[in-house]
């Protein structure tokens, strides 16, 4: 009997970690562009018509941390860029990394991209900060543009309001290596026009 009594305990201490990590993981996706609903989007005023964009090309949730995904060219992203200026938050953080931004699906395929917004509601935001190092977890959203291919640096238009930054570089492709150095001097020249 006592042996029994192990063997169920065993069983259940297995069944429920299982079924814990298998909740953990769960989430959602959406391929293309079908609208999102805007009760989803009610923190942030202003975020409609960058959500719901004709280019995007996928989004995915896991527990309030959410990622949207657009393909499009410079010019779409000028007007991603403007909507994204309009949003009824405090800051309007905009990263810039040298490309491609590749994503995978939950059947992995891979999807190209050229930017994605990067939001965190839900139980993803008691980790979130306000502190502008962090850019994996800020409060507000987080644009982040992968230049090269399609995105023509020297073509990209910041709004005012909007604030630049380039993210640090650890590559040891030559080509994103220069555009990195590309990027980042482009960033001071804004950052110094500014002031």
């Amino acid at each position: 009997m006592r042996r029994l009594g192990v063997s169920v305990v065993a069983l259940v201490g297995i069944l429920g970690n299982w079924s814990a990590q298998r909740a953990w993981a769960l989430g959602l996706e959406t391929k293309g562009n079908e609208p999102l609903s805007e009760r989803n989007y009610l923190q942030w005023p202003g975020i409609m018509p960058l959500v719901n964009d004709k280019v995007r090309v996928y989004a995915n949730w896991f527990n309030g941390n959410e990622r949207l995904f657009y393909k499009g060219t410079t010019k779409d992203l000028n007007a991603a860029l403007a909507h994204f200026a309009k949003i009824e938050v405090k800051n309007h953080i905009v990263v810039l990394k040298p490309a491609p931004g590749v994503v995978r699906s939950f059947d992995r395929t891979e999807i190209p991209y050229n930017w994605d917004l990067h939001l965190m509601g839900g139980l993803a935001r008691r980790v979130a900060t306000d502190d502008p190092e962090d850019l994996e977890r800020q409060r507000d959203p987080v644009l982040t543009v992968y230049v090269g291919g399609d995105i023509e640096l020297d073509k990209i238009e910041a709004p005012k309001g909007v604030t630049l930054r380039s993210a640090p570089g650890d590559t040891k492709d030559e080509k994103q290596r220069a555009t990195q150095k590309r990027i980042a001097e482009f960033v001071a020249a804004r950052k110094a026009a500014k002031e």
